[in-house]
């Protein structure tokens, strides 16, 4: 299909819309926000303390993570990335995906752990970050429950479940215990230690001495759903007033049985040495019985008198009122009185079972899914009719297109905590299932004033649930993990990595179709996390967590034979320049990889050790790969420079994100960063330096520049040809999605999370300012509601004059693209050294200067670049339309036929910048085959899904015969 086209260069580009990649993803089974601890245990008639924590809460507007596991055993994690200043709107972004081991293959439930609970209220920080955080899965086939490294996904730790399997998991808030439902006919608890010095992730221990005892279940019941109750605050010593504490203590739980009922539980205090008669058993408080449903009598025949089919309570929660919820398999959202256990309100919400239910932050709202695809909101009001409150069902939406499994929402639920952490934002209800995509939408109530926290400046910024609009990620793009899909352009090859394996397709000329080469599963010890394949199709690489392996391919008739080069590792292991990355024991697996466009080199991002590894490659596969560099990553984590943005300095002065390297300046000038941040600010905001996972790699058409950024945001240049660094670029407030070297020009395309593109110059060593394309260009994809993905562009230059500096690029998200002619001439002549620049990266200030210094502000002037960033664009705008009317004016003067050429011209100006929506769904990657000359562009939409659904989703209606 052509793509019109102007200037001098042909006049269209054959474009292949591919759907023959095979792979279906896995369904969402879980999903869970970061969870916000208990306040500090304090004397509660402090009105000091309280008023003191409220404005803590109340001054911040931070989001948290998003987890999501996948029934594959995939874990996904989703980082919130704040838009520029033009449209502070943002959304969650596919930061890494962490695959599953060989020996769990499965995951059914997670739990989120704040690793120090008791100590996180010293952080600067009111929501626990990915560092803070520790995770619980297990698959309903497991045996064992795991503990998964959010940095590098290896298994921290197992334990094994009694009476497996796993029916449900739950977290206490005071994230000291965790509460496991089996076959078991009780409960069992896990005692999570506080970590250590030694052991940031100490093992798992039995519970406490007071939480081993518990009452039994009938034989045949299971619990399925864990919710714990409202913690008490309870004083420890009675001596003196000065030395008093206090602390958070579990007291009950509900859990949601397959008998038609649920079941209150009265959880013991810690054992007291001066009372012996305290009980230390798990009591059976209450119990209340839900509707059922009459079986059919055999042949026809009425149902017999107390013969009836069980309801399972899939779905329990417990309200700040200490009051109850319940979702079943009937459909019945129920609300219970937590003294008496009696219905106060019941609900026909659904028509198949309720399986999901997550509480609203402060208690005020509850949102509800199941199978019938439908959410619903049931919001607590005030009562008319007395002088209690009421509970009504004021939304009900239809979000997925099959069955819902899992539910979260941000801020989370905390009982204690009624102030919101967001006052100005609304919640954000997660939401996935059966369809495989991860859904986001505005969840505030119709009272509600908030703010859009994902919404854009032009439409669908409403933030009340009803109304909202909901934005759907991809299932197989929308983040990071973009090289699912790579090119060989000189052999029209396309290679598609799936779970453990991958598949090599061949695109024929003109209208011949395709044909599959090559279908090759590997053995592994988890899931592949990246592949590629070179320019000329003859090397293919994978790797997995541990191990990457290389291949060779050689054409024999219409299908590839891999050759495997089997001295790769050997050779990885002989090399006396690896001798410190202990790959024996850790592995040689790669987060990234990629050839360089000569084919020669192939460039590892070490899984481990977060340092790049460059191989020449032999000729042929008997030869022996030879270890060309190993570039050790220098720049050490700085001060927080990362997720803050405070300004601070190094141990030698050097301030954040700037490098001993000529483009960063000398650090003369550090007296002019801001001294407001303290020591335990500095202390705080530090990050692991064992979490650089890379992210992406870039290499330039001529195989020169290598560009490197990992998830912390330290992005750096690499000459191949002399081995050395380059330039090392300021520590940008979010890692970039991508990084693309343009053809014959020397600047870096800077890819970043908020949808804006930032430029950098190679030779002179310093970010751009945008020129006014580039700001065009900004503010369109600052429109778009799905994440760029990433840029591509043309080897096709333009013959006249006028356009030989304009190259063709093509920008593409989930279900868009923008085309456009770069000017990349315009970009470099656009800097004005003379004139300070003030470029808003994501909230925070780079101030470039005559002498190429970089001056970190505060938020004073922050503000004062800001206005002259503004001042000056207006400036460049009122500069060009002035520019504008002269030629105007120049036409007017030469006559009817020059100003008709000028507004032919003009049109064509404005139109430049073309965006195409609603026309590709669920893009994985756009690129180039045929030496750049055609265009391919690969989807994966959801109709392509449809023939594997299940009957279930074809019935006219749920709970019909």
């Amino acid at each position: 299909m052509p793509v019109p086209s102007s200037g001098n260069i042909p006049t269209s580009v054959p474009l292949h819309r591919i759907r023959f990649y095979d792979h279906t993803p896995s369904p969402i089974t879980a999903l869970s926000f970061a969870p916000l601890p208990l306040p500090p245990p304090r004397d509660p008639s402090s009105s000091k303390g309280k008023s003191k924590d409220a404005s803590a809460i109340n001054s911040k507007e931070e989001f948290g993570v998003l987890i999501l596991a996948r029934e594959n055993g995939e874990v996904e994690i989703w980082e919130y990335v704040r838009g520029d200043e033009s449209n502070m709107s943002g959304n969650w972004v596919l930061e890494k995906t962490l695959p599953p081991t060989l020996t769990h293959p499965t995951i059914s439930s997670i739990a989120l752990v704040i690793r120090d609970p008791l100590n996180f209220h010293r952080k600067s920080y009111s929501v626990p970050k990915v560092e803070d955080l520790r995770l619980f899965t297990a698959g309903s086939d497991s045996n064992e429950l795991t503990e998964r490294c959010l940095l590098t996904g290896r298994i921290l730790q197992t334990y094994d479940i009694p009476s497996p399997p796993l029916w449900s998991l739950s977290v206490a808030p005071t994230h000291d215990l965790l509460c496991l439902s089996t076959s078991s006919q009780s409960l069992h608890f896990l005692s999570i230690p506080s970590p250590t010095i030694f052991n940031s992730s100490p093992k798992l221990e039995p519970a406490p001495s007071h939480l081993l005892r518990c009452d039994t279940l009938p034989s045949r019941t299971r619990t399925v759903s864990i919710a714990w109750g409202i913690p008490k605050l309870v004083k420890l010593s009675e001596n003196d007033e000065n030395s008093e504490q206090w602390e958070w203590q579990n007291r009950y739980l509900i859990t949601g049985n397959s008998d038609s009922s649920f079941r209150k539980w009265e959880l013991p205090p810690p054992l007291d040495p001066s009372k012996p008669s305290q009980s230390n058993r798990i009591t059976l408080k209450s119990r209340a019985v839900l509707e059922k449903v009459a079986k059919s009598g055999k042949g026809g025949k009425k149902a017999q008198s107390g013969n009836a089919k069980g309801t399972i309570v899939w779905g329990v929660g417990v309200l700040p009122d200490h009051n109850f919820v319940t979702s079943d398999s009937l459909g019945n959202v129920t609300f219970w009185d937590g003294q008496s256990m009696a219905q106060k309100q019941m609900f026909r919400a659904h028509k198949a079972d309720g399986m999901c239910l997550t509480i609203g932050p402060g208690g005020r709202s509850v949102f509800t899914s199941g199978p019938d695809q439908r959410v619903c909101q049931f919001v607590n009001v005030p009562s008319t009719s007395s002088s209690g409150s009421q509970w009504l069902l004021t939304s009900t939406k239809r979000i997925h297109s099959h069955d819902v499994r899992a539910l979260s929402i941000f801020p989370p639920y905390v009982p204690v905590l009624t102030a919101p952490i967001n006052p100005n934002h609304a919640p954000v209800l997660a939401s996935g299932g059966w369809d495989m995509s991860l859904t986001l939408t505005p969840a505030a109530t119709p009272d509600s004033t908030a703010r859009n926290p994902l919404g854009k400046s032009k439409g669908a910024s409403r933030a009340i649930f009803e109304e909202s609009f909901s934005r759907k990620m991809g299932y197989l793009s929308g983040g990071r993990n973009n090289d699912r899909i790579s090119f060989a352009p000189s052999a029209r090859l396309m290679l598609g990595r799936k779970e453990r394996g991958v598949g090599i397709w061949k695109v024929l000329e003109d209208e011949g179709g395709w044909e599959k080469c090559l279908e090759m599963e590997l053995r592994l010890r988890t899931n592949l996390i990246t592949s590629n394949i070179s320019s000329n199709g003859k090397w293919l690489a994978v790797s997995d967590l541990y191990e990457t392996k290389l291949f060779q391919l050689s054409v024999q008739g219409t299908s590839l034979r891999p050759i495997r080069v089997k001295s790769f590792l050997s050779t990885l292991l002989s090399s006396p320049t690896l001798e410190g990355l202990s790959i024996p024991s850790k592995g040689c697996g790669s987060s990234s990889l990629i050839f360089t466009p000569d084919s020669q080199r192939l460039i590892l991002g070490l899984v481990s050790s977060g340092q790049l590894l460059v191989l020449e490659l032999p000729e042929d596969a008997s030869g022996e790969v030879e270890v060309v560099k190993l570039f050790t990553r220098e720049d050490k984590i700085v001060d927080g420079r990362v997720v803050k943005g405070n300004p601070h300095t190094k141990a030698n002065g050097v301030p954040n994100g700037a490098h001993e390297d000529a483009e960063m300046g000398n650090s003369s000038d550090e007296e002019s960063i801001d001294e407001e941040g303290t020591d335990e600010e500095v202390a705080n905001a530090r990050i692991e330096e064992n979490g650089a996972w890379i992210s992406c790699l870039g290499v330039s058409e001529d195989s020169q520049w290598l560009a490197v950024c990992d998830l912390q945001g330290r992005t750096g240049i690499w000459n191949l040809d002399t081995l050395q660094l380059h330039a090392t670029l300021p520590t940008l407030p979010q890692s970039p999605i991508s990084l693309t070297f343009p053809p014959s020009c020397s600047i870096l395309l800077l890819a970043l999370p908020n949808n804006t593109i930032q430029s950098y110059h190679l030779e002179n060593r310093k970010l751009l300012p945008p020129s006014l394309q580039l700001y065009d260009l900004n503010k369109h994809l600052n429109n778009l509601h799905s994440p760029l993905n990433g840029i591509t562009f043309s080897n096709q230059m333009n013959n006249d004059n006028k356009n030989k500096n304009k190259i063709k690029t093509i920008i593409w998200g989930m279900d868009w693209l923008i085309t456009l002619k770069i000017d990349f001439e315009e970009l470099i002549n656009n800097n004005n050294n003379n004139k300070r620049l003030s470029l808003g990266l994501g909230g925070n200030e780079i101030e470039i200067l005559n002498n190429n210094n970089i001056n970190i502000n505060n938020k004073a002037l922050k503000k004062k670049r800001a206005r002259e960033a503004k001042e000056l664009r207006d400036s460049l705008t009122l500069n060009n339309n002035l520019n504008l009317i002269k030629q105007n004016q120049n036409g007017i003067q030469n006559g009817e036929e020059k100003e008709k050429e000028e507004k032919e011209e003009e049109e064509e100006e404005e139109g430049k910048i073309k965006v195409i929506k609603d026309k590709f769904k669920n893009i994985l990657n756009v690129g180039w085959i045929f030496n750049k000359n055609e265009l391919a562009i690969i989807e994966r939409p959801l109709i392509d899904y449809i023939s594997e659904l299940p009957n279930a989703f074809w019935s006219g209606g749920y709970g019909r015969a």
